[in-house]
């Protein structure tokens, strides 16, 4: 058993169908029915059940695709490790939608000015997204709230910063503030689900037993900003991406009696990750960058 043969069978798994395989691996379809047969023998299992003219994973198919892409992975990280140690190589990073909108182009900058021969990269998404990214080996290590806990993580804190309670200026005239369970009965536009901002808004209103149901919930800050504006309802957001309103006028804070929203902000890396030179100054970077900030620069 090879590498290749583990290349021919991970190619199988993603294209369902060994004569898709040969056509994307360029090669004869009979050879990608060897290799596979010549796994089947050495393991002694069956990898595929054949029907419909596709190919499903069995279930011993199905363990071994695991161990192949952690083995392909990990072939594929040597190769650039090894081949770019005597220069900065390459960075891949993730953020969260928040510092995307707010520190990104200064970090980026930053890393520029600081580490030039690093060719960084950054992903924004949500947090849900990043992970999978990091445990898909497509990031080198990210910055994403109220992290999952997993045995495959390794997790460093970095800063945290506070949620605003906004809304239009007309928006409930005469109230100053509200209780929580006031809020949770308001018209609230959210983040969607799987975001860090809308963990830590469910978490904070689970405390309290309810399950509000948003008016709005949107991937895009500024969609819901752009709502809060038009008196639609009460978005909670970081206050570094309301601030600008606050101070304009466009929009005004309420106070929340009996809740407290927040979000910590952590350096997340597979357990696994070989972290290269310049992955550790770029991490070096953003560390500087983001730890121990005050809550409403972060």
């Amino acid at each position: 058993m090879t590498l290749r043969h583990l290349e021919i069978f991970a190619a199988v798994c993603d294209q369902g169908s060994f004569t898709r395989a040969a056509e994307k691996l360029n090669m004869a379809q009979p050879a990608v029915s060897l290799a596979i047969r010549e796994l089947e023998v050495f393991y002694n299992v069956r990898l595929f059940q054949r029907m419909n003219r596709r190919v499903y994973l069995t279930e011993a198919g199905s363990t071994l695709r695991q161990y192949a892409d952690t083995v392909l992975s990990q072939m594929r990280e040597s190769v650039e490790v090894l081949r770019e140690s005597g220069a900065g190589g390459t960075c891949a990073f993730g953020v969260h939608v928040t510092l995307g909108e707010t520190r990104l182009a200064e970090l980026l900058a930053r890393l520029a000015r600081e580490v030039p021969e690093v060719r960084a990269r950054a992903w924004v998404n949500n947090s849900r997204e990043t992970e999978r990214m990091i445990l898909d080996n497509r990031l080198d290590f990210a910055v994403v709230d109220n992290v999952t806990l997993s045995p495959h993580y390794l997790v460093e804190p970095l800063c945290g910063e506070d949620l605003a309670a906004v809304c239009a200026p007309e928006y409930l005239p005469g109230r100053e503030s509200l209780t929580l369970a006031e809020l949770a009965e308001e018209r609230l536009l959210l983040r969607e689900r799987g975001s860090g901002t809308r963990n830590s808004v469910d978490a904070e209103f689970q405390r309290l037993g309810a399950s509000p149901a948003p008016a709005v919930e949107s991937i895009s800050t500024a969609s819901l900003l752009s709502c809060a504006r038009a008196g639609l309802g009460i978005t909670l957001l970081p206050r570094s991406l309301v601030e600008a309103d606050l101070a304009g006028g466009a929009l005004r804070e309420l106070a929340v009696e009996g809740g407290a929203f927040r979000r910590t902000y952590f350096l997340v890396r597979h357990r696994s990750k070989y972290l290269t030179g310049g992955m550790e100054r770029v991490i070096a970077v953003l560390r500087d960058c983001l730890r121990d900030r005050p809550a409403a620069e972060a």
